[in-house]
C-alpha cells in the first residue's frame, strides 16, 4: 500500500516530501525514499514534526513563487507541466500527528495545497489503550478541506470537510465506502488543489487534505520486495508522470467572468495572496485610475496607483474614507484595524475577488468609472464639478499618503526594516512589528512574503527555510526576538540534509514590543504589560547560533547593520552558499547569557 501511495503521488505531480522520523510510518520511508534516490521526489527530514509542517507550508508558497518567478505557469500548472501539486508531510502516529496542526491551520486559511500523511495503527487497536495509538487519528486536523482514513486492506473511509470561507470551522461529513488506493488518492490531490467534486468542477481554494494510512506489522518490506520496488522505479520516467489518468480537458474549469462595479467612489485592497500575481488587477487599477491599498506582502504593491500609508488615510481623513462606495478585495488583508472596519463596514459594496486572478476573466463596468472622460462629451457645469471629483479620486488618495508618510524612519527598527524594503531581496516578514514597519517604508522593491492565514507566529523560521528550499535562493528573514524563540527548532537542520540559504534578521526589543502599541498600555492596566504581554527574556543570540550552526553578528544601529548586512549578501546565492547567519539588532541593552 505504501508503495502504491507512493506511485501516486510522483503520478500526481507531487515534487516536494518533507519526513519525520518514526516507526509506523516506515513503509512510506521506504517506498519514497528510493524514489529520491532516482530523483522523482525530493525529500527533506525534520526531527519535529510541528518544524515539519512549517517548512512544508514554506515549500508550498516557494514552489508557487517560483513557478510564477520562470514564467512557466499557465492556468496554475508548475514547471513539469502539471497542475499546482500539494507538498506532503509524512508524520508517524499518535502525538506526532497534533504537531502537524499550527501549519495546517496556516495552509487552510492562507490557501496553501499540503497533503499531510499520516501513519496509524489498525482500527482494531483503537479503543483499547495500544501504544500511539489515537480513538480516531483522522479527528485530530481541524480545517483540512478532507480527511481520509485508509483502513489496512487499502479501503477507505472519508471525511470530507466543506470549503474554509470566512474562518469557519470545516464541516465533517462521514462517507461509508471503500474505494481504491488510487481513486482516494486523486480525490485528495484534487482537493488540496481546491478542486471541488460538483457538476462543472467547482473550483474551491487550495489547502490541507489528511491521509491518515494505517499500517500493520511487518513495517520492513523483505528483500524481495524492496528489490522489487527499486526495478520498477527505474522503468518510471519523469516524461511519463502525470497528474490523472482522466482527459486534462476535462478538469479545466471554465474562466468565470466577474464583473468590476467601479464608480467615482472605488477602491482595491490587497492583502497576501500566497504568493500568486494580481497582474489583471494591477492593469484594471492603471487603466481606470483606483487607489490600491495593499499590504507588504499583497503582490498589488507594484501597482502604480499604490497609496504610501494608507491605513493613516483611513484613519485621518474622513472625508476621502467616507467618500468609498465600493471595495474590491484581492487576497486576504489582515494587518490593520481602519481596513478591517472597511471590509466590514455594511454600507458599502465589497467584492471579494479570488486570490488565483489566471482562472477568471475581469470585466470592467465602467458606468461611472475614474478614468479620463470621453473627449467627444461635452458635460454641462452640473456635470463638471462630479467629474473633477472623480479625476481627482486618485490624485487625491495619493497626496494624502504622501502627507502622513512619516519623513523619517518611527524608531530604529523601522529604519532597519526600511534598508530591507529597499534591497532586492525575498522577504520573509514575521507577524506582528515586522511587517508593520514594512507597511510604514515609503520605498517596497524586496519581494515580500507573510504567513497571514492565520498570522501567527509559529514555524516563521522553517517556513522561511522551506520558501528558501523551492526557491534555490536567498530568503532574509526578518522576525522579532519573540518570534524566533517562538521556532528555535526551525534552526535545526539535521546534518544530512539541505539547509537552504537564509540571512535572518532578529529584532531584539527583549520582549513582545507590539504590546506596548496596543490598548494593554493604558495606565490603568499597565501594571499587568510586562509580565503577562510583553515577557522580557533578557537573552542575546549568540550562543544559540552557535549551538545550533548558524553564524552570528551582533549589531548595535543602523550604520552598523548595513554594514554588516550588504556584506552577507555581497557574493554566491542559492544552495551552494549555504548561506545560515544571523544578524541580530540590539534594540535595548540584552542582559548577559545566564542573566533574568
Amino acid at each position: 500500500m505504501a508503495q502504491q501511495i507512493a506511485r501516486g503521488l510522483v503520478a500526481a505531480g507531487v515534487r516536494e516530501v518533507v519526513l519525520a522520523p518514526g516507526s509506523r510510518s516506515a513503509p512510506l520511508v521506504y517506498a519514497l525514499a528510493p524514489l529520491a534516490e532516482a530523483g522523482l521526489i525530493r525529500t527533506h527530514v525534520r526531527i519535529d514534526e510541528r518544524d515539519a509542517g512549517f517548512l512544508a507550508l514554506g515549500l508550498a508558497r516557494g514552489r508557487r513563487v517560483r513557478d510564477v518567478r520562470r514564467g512557466e505557469r499557465e492556468n496554475l500548472r508548475d514547471g513539469e507541466g502539471h497542475e499546482e501539486a500539494p507538498v506532503a508531510v509524512v508524520t508517524t502516529s499518535g502525538s506526532a500527528v497534533a504537531n502537524l496542526h499550527p501549519a495546517v491551520l496556516e495552509a487552510s486559511y492562507g490557501h496553501l495545497p499540503l497533503l499531510a500523511i499520516t501513519a496509524d495503527r489498525p482500527s482494531r487497536l483503537r479503543g483499547t489503550g495500544a501504544n500511539q495509538t489515537l480513538d480516531d487519528q483522522s479527528q485530530v486536523l481541524s480545517d483540512v478541506r478532507a480527511a481520509f482514513d485508509i483502513t489496512v486492506e487499502g479501503g477507505s473511509e472519508v471525511g470530507c470537510g466543506s470549503e474554509v470561507g470566512r474562518g469557519t470551522a470545516v464541516d465533517r461529513v462521514v462517507h461509508d465506502r471503500v474505494r481504491g488506493i488510487d481513486e482516494l488518492l486523486a480525490e485528495a490531490i484534487a482537493r488540496s488543489r481546491g478542486e471541488l467534486s460538483g457538476p462543472g468542477r467547482v473550483r474551491g481554494r487550495p489547502g490541507p487534505v489528511q491521509l491518515n494510512v494505517q499500517f500493520d506489522v511487518p513495517l520492513v518490506p523483505t528483500e524481495d520486495e524492496l528489490d522489487e520496488w527499486l526495478a520498477g522505479i527505474e522503468e518510471m520516467s519523469v516524461d511519463d508522470r502525470s497528474d490523472s489518468t482522466e482527459d486534462r480537458s476535462d478538469r479545466e474549469p471554465a474562466r468565470e467572468a466577474i464583473a468590476l462595479p467601479l464608480d467615482g467612489g472605488t477602491v482595491i485592497v490587497g492583502g497576501d495572496a500566497g504568493g500568486r500575481t494580481a497582474e489583471p488587477l494591477i492593469d484594471v487599477a492603471r487603466e481606470q485610475r483606483i487607489p490600491v491599498l495593499a499590504e507588504p506582502s499583497s503582490p498589488l504593491t507594484s501597482a502604480e496607483t499604490a497609496i504610501t500609508c494608507h491605513e493613516r488615510v483611513l484613519a485621518e481623513r474622513p472625508e476621502l474614507r467616507a467618500a468609498i462606495r465600493t471595495v474590491i478585495v484581492h487576497g486576504k488583508p489582515t494587518l490593520t484595524r481602519p481596513v478591517a472596519a472597511l471590509l466590514t463596514d455594511e454600507t458599502l459594496e465589497v467584492l471579494r475577488l479570488p486570490e488565483d486572478l489566471d482562472r477568471i476573466e475581469l470585466v470592467v463596468d465602467a458606468s461611472g468609472a475614474v478614468g479620463e472622460p470621453d473627449a467627444a462629451d461635452e458635460p454641462d457645469k452640473a456635470d463638471e464639478s462630479d467629474a473633477a471629483v472623480e479625476r481627482d479620486w486618485l490624485e487625491a488618495w495619493a497626496a494624502a499618503g504622501e502627507e502622513l508618510a512619516p519623513n523619517s524612519p518611527t524608531s530604529p527598527a523601522a529604519e532597519i526594516v526600511r534598508h530591507l524594503a529597499a534591497s532586492e531581496i525575498t522577504l520573509f516578514a514575521a507577524s506582528s512589528n515586522s511587517i508593520r514597519y514594512l507597511s510604514e517604508a515609503p520605498t517596497l522593491v524586496a519581494d515580500v512574503h507573510a504567513s497571514r492565514g492565520l498570522a501567527g507566529i509559529d514555524g516563521l523560521v522553517s517556513t522561511a527555510v522551506g520558501v528558501s528550499l523551492a526557491l534555490e535562493d536567498t530568503v532574509v528573514l526578518v522576525i522579532g526576538d519573540i518570534a524566533l524563540l517562538h521556532d528555535i527548532g526551525g534552526l535545526l537542520t539535521p546534518t544530512a540534509e539541505e539547509a537552504g540559504d537564509v540571512v535572518i534578521v532578529v529584532l531584539n526589543d527583549d520582549g513582545g514590543a507590539i504590546f506596548s502599541g496596543l490598548e494593554h498600555s493604558q495606565q490603568h492596566v499597565a501594571g499587568y504589560l510586562e509580565r503577562y504581554f510583553t515577557v522580557p527574556h533578557g537573552r542575546d543570540f549568540s550562543a544559540l547560533a552557535t549551538a545550533y550552526g548558524w553564524e552570528h553578528s551582533l549589531v548595535a544601529n543602523h550604520a552598523e547593520f548595513v554594514s554588516a548586512f550588504d556584506a552577507e549578501l555581497d557574493g554566491a546565492h542559492g544552495p551552494a552558499a549555504g548561506r545560515r547567519r544571523i544578524i541580530e539588532v540590539a534594540l535595548h541593552p540584552v542582559a548577559e547569557p545566564g542573566g533574568r
